[in-house]
């Protein structure tokens, strides 16, 4: 193979690398439940969904482990460290989802923040009564968080 050619490829190959990117995206979620104080499967399946959700559509995707919290202020706590956690694993946004149940999940609160300077640029709530022992429901109310979220972040070209 002749030097213009090994150059022209090497080139190339430089050009493709700097194409193919994508932004990184780290989340939490974080579970009130006065039932219990442990983190239940209905928010593992969120928390799942929400992972591949993402990812499928083209971001890489980072989690902190999913939480209980029991009071605003410690919500702030753990959004404080997980932020910080997304910053040192160089993600470019963090998302916190508050789940909040009952008898059912009544309740989903989510925000994006960039990490660079921790300003949040988007909440939002879902709101429905979903039973925790419907399956189908759980699935299609985390579709509908990640459509919500997934829509926002394209229109802010992330």
């Amino acid at each position: 193979m002749g030097k213009t050619k090994k150059i022209t490829l090497i080139l190339g190959l430089l050009l493709c690398a700097n194409i193919c990117f994508a932004k990184q995206i780290s989340f939490q979620i974080i579970q009130h439940d006065n039932r219990t104080d442990n983190v239940t499967e209905q928010s593992l399946v969120i928390e799942d969904e929400l992972l591949s959700g993402l990812f499928e559509t083209g971001y890489i995707v980072t989690n902190s482990p999913t939480v209980v919290s029991d009071s605003e202020s410690n919500d702030k706590v753990l959004y404080n460290k997980a932020l910080g956690d997304a910053l040192d694993g160089f993600s470019d946004y963090f998302i916190q989802v508050t789940i909040y149940y009952g008898n059912a999940l009544n309740q989903i609160d989510w925000s994006i923040a960039t990490t660079a300077n921790g300003n949040i640029i988007k909440e939002s709530t879902i709101t429905g009564s979903v039973p925790t022992t419907d399956e189908k429901g759980l699935h299609k109310i985390s579709s509908k968080l990640v459509s919500e979220i997934s829509d926002f972040l394209k229109k802010q070209k992330a």
